[in-house]
């Protein structure tokens, strides 16, 4: 069984959604979260597909212009686990 496998559609969907920002602007800024969304994103912590890191990372085409104006103190990068887990769901 692969960490894929023991997700739910909502994890899939907000998996998605932190990838996307992650590749856009170097992550999801933990106040574009729904109250909803919080559980959700702690088991993707847990299950290590996605990492809370306190600061905006920069993204991979250099964009550096919402990290500078974001004051976030939490941001949500997916890892390379997460990448896996969704190319296995396609």
């Amino acid at each position: 069984m692969t960490a894929s496998d023991a997700l739910g559609a909502a994890e899939i969907a907000l998996l998605r959604e932190v990838r996307l920002s992650d590749e856009d602007h170097g992550g999801l800024d933990s106040r574009e979260l729904s109250r909803d969304e919080y559980d959700t994103m702690d088991r993707l912590c847990a299950l290590g597909l996605v990492e809370a890191i306190g600061e905006y990372g920069e993204a991979p085409d250099g964009e550096e212009d919402e990290r500078e104006a974001g004051d976030s103190e939490i941001v949500y990068r997916v890892t390379g686990a997460g990448v896996a887990a969704l190319a296995e769901r396609g």
